[in-house]
């Protein structure tokens, strides 16, 4: 007779690293149980984000605001330890305002060779401006976006170097349109995008319904 052999699994490792209370993490962990999910705020916000409810979502505070916005090195020497404790297979930028520097890149990947940085970017990367540049990278992507297109895509691309939005894409979420908003009781029209409140309903909405399948599958390939 053979013995069972106890095989005990062991979750890979993904840290989202995010600005805001709007980000894909913890959806992202109650959607893919085979992954432990760390989620890092670089703020506070007055409320808890609770992961009590599941045993592979952890959520915690790296708010160093005084230090970045005195020493932006010594910042992101501090996040890439603080970050490496977690030994993670996978970064992702969810919502994250902070260009991440070639210093911090280098040591995540000197202590970890293999793992890939990838980044959530709400604006379509292949739309070229008249000067051949991309038109909706950068900050507030998905407002610009949403004003001149009437909907907004979202880019997953690797974060390769130091440079912003310039890495390799990896996949274009379908859109969300200003029609489907309208049908869904999220906004009137196109200017709604500028109300704070609305623009976080649509983001949103847009993760949760074009994006969270996608880097599913992204994540996937990645750490086959």
């Amino acid at each position: 007779m053979v013995e069972s052999i106890d095989v005990s699994f062991e979750r890979k490792k993904i840290v989202f690293l995010s600005s805001s209370y709007v980000n894909l993490a913890k959806l992202f962990a109650q959607n893919n149980s085979e992954y432990d999910v760390f989620l890092v705020l670089d703020r506070k916000f007055p409320f808890d984000i609770e992961d009590e409810e599941l045993d592979n979502f952890y959520s915690y505070i790296f708010d160093k605001k005084k230090i970045f916005e005195r020493d932006k090195e010594a910042y992101f020497d501090n996040l890439g330890i603080y970050i490496n404790e977690f030994e993670p297979d996978l970064i992702v930028c969810s919502n994250f305002s902070k260009l991440l520097p070639k210093s911090f890149l280098e040591f995540i990947r000197f202590t970890c060779p293999k793992i890939k940085i990838i980044n959530i970017h709400h604006g379509d990367l292949r739309i070229k401006d008249e000067k051949g540049d991309m038109k909706f990278a950068g900050l507030n992507s998905d407002i610009r976006e949403f004003i001149d297109e009437a909907m907004i895509i979202s880019t997953i691309h690797l974060i390769e170097d130091e440079n912003m939005d310039t890495g390799k894409p990896l996949a274009y979420s379908y859109e969300t349109t200003l029609k489907e908003l309208k049908q869904k009781g999220y906004i009137n029209n196109k200017d709604d995008i500028l109300n704070y409140r609305l623009r976080n309903v649509v983001l949103s909405y847009h993760e949760r319904t074009k994006v969270l399948k996608l880097l599913k599958k992204v994540v996937s390939d990645l750490l086959l």
